[in-house]
């Protein structure tokens, strides 16, 4: 699993689209189009609770891999997540989508198929 940050207060916040985040945010909102429409659309209350609902879930995530990784993380954000982010400034909305997408990348491993030893001779 990997993880993003998002800083604020000063201070990098860790990311996480675990599988549990990612039902969170099912739950919350559907699908990815509908969040983007959440973001894109609407006031700017509704586009604040959007951002403190996915950012709420994504840190949690972080937090959780994290303290099972032992990586040190910052106290939780003492107050929303909106309370601090500049409505100018994409830096959130470009964090909560890195996280989502680092969380779908997927490794895969290749293994050689030849053998590598040669088969005994009759």
């Amino acid at each position: 699993m990997r993880i993003s940050y998002i800083e604020l207060l000063g201070k990098k916040y860790p990311l996480c689209f675990s599988l549990a985040a990612s039902g969170k945010l099912s739950e919350a909102f559907g699908d990815l189009d509908k969040m983007q429409e959440k973001l894109s659309g609407g006031n700017v209350a509704d586009i604040a609770k959007t951002v403190d609902t996915m950012l709420d879930i994504l840190m949690e995530a972080g937090r959780i891999y994290c303290k099972i990784s032992n990586i040190e993380t910052p106290e939780k954000l003492p107050c929303n997540p909106s309370d601090v982010i500049d409505l100018s400034d994409p830096t959130a909305l470009t964090a909560i989508f890195s996280a989502i997408s680092t969380g779908n990348e997927r490794e895969v491993e290749v293994a050689d198929s030849k053998n590598t030893e040669a088969a005994p001779e009759k």
